[in-house]
């Protein structure tokens, strides 16, 4: 008995269909810059310096000294600074310093790294509980 070509071919795509993995319709979006930045933060180096971000406010302090507020905001790049909600690199902005841009390096929930880009500097944060 012989098939005809048609039904092979027919046969063939369906015997592949069924063997392949199962495709999500929408992969998982990863995590924006702001959303692993939320929360309170102690320095790595030094464990007086903290920070909390909650939404676009950041406060950072150190032990014994007024703490700064400065905004928050996603840009695309250091260089540009155009406002980015999926870029990689953000902002704080406050009236005594400027504008500060900085590029985030690691975010596993309970450790974020970032680099400084005016002096190319690595900081690192643990997660302090809330």
């Amino acid at each position: 008995m012989t098939l005809q070509p048609a039904l092979c071919l027919a046969l063939g795509l369906i015997g592949l269909a069924a063997c392949s993995a199962p495709q999500s319709a929408h992969a998982p979006a990863p995590a924006s810059t702001e959303t692993a930045l939320q929360g309170t933060w102690r320095s790595v180096d030094d464990a007086k310096s903290m920070m909390t971000i909650r939404d676009t406010t950041v406060t950072e302090s150190y032990l014994g000294e007024e703490p700064s507020v400065s905004t928050l905001t996603s840009v695309a790049d250091c260089n540009e600074l155009a406002p980015d909600p999926a870029g990689p690199s953000f902002t704080f902005e406050d009236e005594a310093v400027g504008v500060r841009c900085f590029t985030l390096l690691e975010a596993t929930g309970d450790y974020i790294s970032y680099s400084y880009a005016a002096r190319g500097n690595t900081l690192a944060f643990n997660r302090v509980p809330d």
